[in-house]
C-alpha cells in the first residue's frame, strides 16, 4: 500500500468518511500542488505568507505533524477554494477544513522526506493523481447504492454520470505550459553562476558548456540582440578573454525549420555575426571568435512543438 492511500486510510478512520471523500480530498491538495507555480514550494509559501512559517519548517523538519486548525486552513488555501473542494466531494464545510488541516502536515513530510522539496511530485504522487478518475466513480457507486430499489434510479444514473465526468476533469492534474520567459530566466540564472564559478586555468569545455547554458532568445526574424542578454554577454567577454591562448570560439547561429530556408539561413549567420560583433566591442579579440550561420540545419529537438521549436532556435558556442 502506497503512502498516499495510507494517508487517505487515516483519514477516512479519523473523520468517519468513505474513502473516496478522503481521496477525493487528497487528489484535490495534490491537484494544487501540481498546477501551482513553484510546486511544493510554491504551495508552501501560501501558508508561509499565512503567518505560518514556523510551522512549515516543523513540516520540513521531520517533527510529528500536527494537525493545524480550519481557520489557518482556509487562510491559506482561501475560503473559495476550500468551499469549492468541500462542495465536490460532498462533504460540510466544517468536516473538509477539519480533514484537510489533519491532511495537509503529513501529505508535505510524505512528499518532502528528509525536508527535501522535490522539483515536482515524486511518482507515488503523481501515479495517485493518475488514479483521480477511479475515486470519483467509485463515489458514484458509493452514491447508487445508496438509493438502489429507488425509483430514483431511472434519471439518477445519467446523473451521476454526468458528475463523474465533471469531477474528474476538475480534478484531473492539468500539464504545465511551456513559458519561453520561465525558461530564459532559469537558463540565465544558470549561465551567470558557471561563469561566475570559472576558475584561472579552465579548459575550454567548461568555458563552452558554461557559455552555453544561456538562452539568447532574440525576436522573430530579428538579429537584435535583446537587452536582457547584454549582462551575460558582459560576463562572457570577461571569460573569454582569460581563455588559453590559441583557443578560438565558435558562435553558431541555429534557426528552426519556419519559414523559407533559405532566410532562416541568412538570420543565423546575423544572429551570429550580431554576437560576435557585442563580444569584441567588450573587446574580445577578433581573432578568437568566428561567427557561422547553420540555418535549420542542426536541430536539437523535434520542430514539431513551440517547446522543439524554441530549443532550436539558438546561439551555440563550439571550442575550435
Amino acid at each position: 500500500m502506497s503512502a498516499m492511500d495510507l494517508l487517505v486510510n487515516d483519514v477516512e478512520s479519523r473523520f468517519g468518511i468513505s474513502a473516496s471523500k478522503a481521496g477525493s480530498l487528497l487528489t484535490a491538495l495534490l491537484g494544487m500542488i501540481q498546477e501551482q507555480s513553484g510546486g511544493l514550494n510554491g504551495f508552501l509559501d501560501r501558508f508561509r505568507r499565512a503567518g505560518l512559517s514556523e510551522t512549515v519548517t516543523s513540516w520540513l523538519s521531520g517533527t510529528p505533524a500536527a494537525a493545524i486548525s480550519p481557520e489557518s486552513v482556509q487562510n491559506a488555501l482561501g475560503s473559495q477554494t476550500v468551499n469549492s473542494i468541500a462542495s465536490r466531494t460532498g462533504l460540510s464545510l466544517s468536516t473538509a477544513t477539519a480533514a484537510l488541516g489533519f491532511m495537509l502536515p503529513k501529505l508535505v513530510q510524505s512528499l518532502a522526506p528528509g525536508g527535501a522539496i522535490p522539483m515536482r511530485l515524486p511518482s507515488d504522487a503523481m501515479a495517485y493523481l493518475s488514479g483521480a478518475t477511479g475515486v470519483v466513480t467509485s463515489g458514484a457507486r458509493d452514491a447508487v447504492r445508496a438509493v438502489e430499489g429507488s425509483n430514483l434510479r431511472r434519471w439518477l444514473w445519467p446523473l451521476l454520470a454526468l458528475l463523474a465526468v465533471a469531477l474528474a476533469f476538475l480534478l484531473w492534474p492539468r500539464r504545465a505550459t511551456f513559458n519561453v520567459e520561465d525558461q530564459v530566466r532559469l537558463a540565465s540564472e544558470k549561465a551567470s553562476a558557471a561563469l561566475a564559478a570559472l576558475k584561472p586555468g579552465y579548459a575550454p569545455q567548461d568555458l563552452v558548456s558554461a557559455l552555453n547554458l544561456e538562452i539568447i532568445n532574440f525576436p522573430t526574424g530579428s538579429a537584435q540582440i535583446p537587452d536582457y542578454s547584454t549582462s551575460f554577454l558582459n560576463k562572457a567577454a570577461a571569460a573569454i578573454k582569460m581563455a588559453p591562448a590559441g583557443l578560438v570560439i565558435e558562435i553558431g547561429g541555429h534557426t528552426d525549420n519556419t519559414g523559407d530556408p533559405a532566410a532562416n539561413l541568412s538570420l543565423s549567420q546575423q544572429r551570429a555575426d550580431a554576437v560576435r560583433s557585442y563580444l569584441v566591442q567588450q573587446g574580445v579579440p577578433d581573432s578568437q571568435l568566428k561567427a557561422v550561420g547553420y540555418g535549420d540545419s542542426h536541430p536539437i529537438a523535434s520542430n514539431d512543438t513551440e517547446e522543439g521549436r524554441f530549443r532550436n532556435r539558438r546561439i551555440e558556442f563550439t571550442a575550435r
